[in-house]
């Protein structure tokens, strides 16, 4: 019995999954008729497939859509750069074909350099742009690094791409066979299976920034517990320096002043008023009359 629902809910998930990249395909086909709308229909398109990889709920249309609209402006910018960067390679090849000598041997190894980075940089450009929040520079040197430290990663989604792609578009009787298929469902295909492959890769991504953010935060909270253990001492040592000014105002020679008003010497003058030089002057009134008598 279990075993008969597990296989239900497999297959609903799949015939789900079905019909979401159907969707999706067409809506993705429909969106790059413009062309420069393409790395917006590229990016829309991925990011509701590493949802769907995730196993995160959604409505692919609705997800599709807002996704196209919030990350429009970069993708597409991303894409026209992109576009200039194949020009720019074409026009460099021509010059190599219709010319010889040392410019053209620079522009040999010109175009080889060039080819290997924008090959290298697009499988994981527009999955970036619709994972991560960044700046256009950010996310094609970002996209470029993920590809040489995850090359086999980035080997499956190039190949995932670019092999079917070539057949297709090479040989004239495959893309007069496949074309329909094209338009209906295999760039969700490729999309959705190159999904689980880039999720991973920025899943690992994510889990290293994670760890960095908590340990720049423990490093953070350690020096301010310093500095606070700092500040409280140095608070301490100045209430210690107040408590003894106050307990020291107004002596002199280390003498004690409570009571002893107006002394000098170290004479305690409690009922000494106006004395000199430590003499004692209670009971002494009239002194100067009696040495008078016995004179």
């Amino acid at each position: 019995m279990e075993e008969n629902h597990a296989s239900q809910s497999r297959l609903v998930r799949g015939l789900d999954v079905f019909g979401n990249v159907f969707v999706l395909n067409i809506l993705f086909v429909v969106c790059c008729i413009p062309v420069v709308t393409i790395g917006a229909s590229l990016t829309a398109l991925y990011s509701v497939m590493l949802r769907m990889a995730r196993k995160e709920e959604g409505t692919a249309v609705h997800g599709f859509f807002h996704a196209f609209k919030a990350n429009f402006k970069q993708a597409t910018i991303a894409w026209l750069i992109v576009l200039v960067a194949f020009v720019a390679i074409w026009g460099e090849v021509v010059y190599i074909m219709n010319f010889d000598g040392v410019m053209a041997s620079v522009y040999t190894i010109l175009v080889v350099v060039e080819a290997i980075v924008l090959l290298l940089t697009l499988p994981f450009l527009f999955p970036l742009i619709a994972r991560f929040d960044n700046t256009i520079w950010n996310t094609f040197r970002n996209a470029f690094l993920l590809s040489v430290s995850n090359l086999g990663s980035w080997l499956k989604v190039f190949l995932a791409w670019f092999a079917p792609l070539f057949i297709s578009f090479y040989y004239e009787f495959i893309i007069l066979s496949t074309w329909y298929l094209w338009l209906l469902i295999l760039f969700g295909l490729i999309a959705y299976g190159t999904s689980f492959t880039l999720r991973k890769v920025f899943d690992r991504v994510g889990d290293e920034k994670e760890k960095k953010i908590e340990k720049e935060k423990q490093e953070f909270e350690q020096y301010q517990n310093q500095s606070n253990g700092l500040i409280r001492k140095r608070a301490m040592m100045g209430q210690t320096q107040d408590l003894t000014i106050e307990d020291t105002v107004d002596t002199k020679d280390g003498v004690d002043a409570v009571g002893a008003v107006d002394t000098e010497d170290g004479v305690d003058a409690v009922g000494a008023a106006d004395t000199e030089d430590g003499v004692d002057a209670v009971g002494a009134a009239d002194a100067v009359d009696e040495t008078s008598q016995n004179r």
